[in-house]
This record gives structure tokens, sequence and C-alpha cells, in this order.
């Protein structure tokens, strides 16, 4: 029994000094996000203003010149027009940034316009001979030439339109026109009660090309004529076509022809640039 007691006490009286001595001391550990000191000695900061463009875009352009080190910094702020972009990063890196800055900002690109005037014609043609009185003038050479060319002996004005079109330098516009055939166009057999006749047309990718001293050229990508019978009940399309063209400034140009009631439909455009 006694050689029990003694083994029990001293188990005891370890287990007491082991609770009583003082846990290690651990090793202090750099915080993983801190950067390196030396390397924060070794960078520059630098704010730059921006007169031109949206710093937040020009930042998204900007932060591939950057080191990505840890401690490098790239921030925007623009408050009341006030708009700078902050830096912090080496040298070579801030020289990077400044150069592409003087590149990139720069005043947005003016777009020139050019007022352009066009004048659409359309002409109802027959197999017999009918009075030119109310042609244009611009359009007696035209119908002249049509006539040596097609079988059609008479022509008559049946619709015109005239619109006035902004042409970018560096952008394609659109314009289109709508309204009637003039009353009496395919002469007195259609009688007074016939349905009307709509006109819609649409000139889609105008772009000026051959300026200079010259004549400009209207490239159009795509001239569509649509003429179409409003009946009571139903819309019926008369005649239809689609096709790209090229008009020299002042020429007047044959974009089309088709076929209705026996009638022939020819349509003129004429284009030129207006003085301002």
């Amino acid at each position: 029994m006694t050689i029990i007691r003694t083994l029990a006490l001293a188990t005891l009286l370890a287990s007491a000094l082991v609770a009583q001595a003082p846990p290690a001391t651990p090793t202090a550990q750099p915080h993983p996000t801190e950067p390196d000191p030396a390397i924060l000695k070794a960078m520059r900061s630098k704010v730059f203003v921006i007169q031109h463009r949206d710093p937040f875009r020009l930042q998204m352009s900007l932060e591939p010149l950057g080191s990505g080190t840890r401690g490098a910094r790239m921030s925007w702020s623009k408050d009341e027009g006030f708009s700078t972009i902050t830096v912090r990063d080496f040298p070579e890196n801030l020289a990077a940034i400044e150069e592409a800055i003087k590149r990139l900002d720069t005043p947005p690109a003016i777009q020139k316009a050019t007022d352009m005037e066009l004048t659409l014609h359309v002409l109802f043609a027959s197999k017999g001979s009918v009075q030119d009185g109310n042609l244009p003038p611009e359009l007696l050479d035209v119908v002249k030439q049509l006539k040596s060319t097609l079988t059609y002996r008479g022509y008559a004005l049946a619709a015109s339109f005239v619109q006035r079109v902004q042409v970018l330098d560096n952008a394609r516009s659109d314009t289109s026109g709508l309204g009637y055939v003039l009353p009496g166009a395919l002469g007195n057999a259609e009688g007074k009660d016939a349905p009307r006749m709509k006109v819609e047309w649409r000139a889609q990718g105008l772009r000026l090309g051959g300026q200079g001293e010259g004549p400009s050229t209207l490239e159009v990508g795509t001239f569509r004529f649509d003429l179409e019978e409003e009946a009571t009940t139903k819309s019926g399309t008369l005649a239809k076509f689609n096709t790209p063209i090229s008009l020299r400034e002042d020429e007047r140009v044959v974009v089309g022809t088709s076929v209705v009631k026996d009638h022939g439909v020819v349509v003129v455009l004429t284009v030129h640039r207006v003085k301002r």
C-alpha cells in the first residue's frame, strides 16, 4: 500500500508542474498581405489629371501597364467634372502609364457631316403617247432617253419626293420617304373611285465617296422601293425592288423599273450637295 501511495503522489506532482510551465512563445510571422517595405520604398506615386476621356474606362486600358507587384495601386476619381487617375508603382511603370495617357486622353474626333438633298421622281409609262406637260424640266432629257430605250411612248409624273439627309464622314446614314401617287397618273381609265396607291422608299447605308475638288459620289448600300394599292379590305403590293446604287452629284439615274396594270413604273433619283 505504501508503494501505491508514493506512485500516486509522484504522478500528481508531475501533472502540477506541467500545468504551471509557461507556454512556448510562438515565432512572429509576417502578414501575407503586407508588401515588402523595401519594395514600397522603391515605388513612387503620381496623380494624372484626365481632361477628355472617362477616367474609369481609361484606367481599364492602363491597368496592364502596371507592375502587378504587391503594394502597387491604381485608382480613378471623378468629381464635378474634375477627373484624375492616381498611380503608385515603380518609376518605369509610371513613365509607361504617363506616355499612354498622353496618347489616349485626347478630344473625341468630331464627326463632320455633309448635307445632301435627294430628289426622287416616280414616273408611269404607257404604250400610247401622252402629254409631257406635267414632267419637271430636269426630267425631259431622261424621258427622251427612256423613249429611245424602252417600248413605252408616254410618260407621266406619278409622285415626287425631296429629302435632305446629313451624311457623316465616318458613319453611314439612312433616309426614307412616304406619299401617294398623284390623281390621274394612270389616266382616266382608272376612274375617280380607284384605290389610292402609296409610295414608300428607303435609302440605307449612305456614304460619301470621291470628295475633293470634283463632284462627290453618294454610295447607297440598299435602295428599297415599294408601290402598294390601298383597298378597303387589304393592301396589295404592285411593285417593289431592292438594289445598291452609286450616284454622282447632280446626276439623274434610273434606279429601277417595273410593270403595274399595263403601265411601266420608272424611278429616277438625283442627289446634290446643299451649300451652307
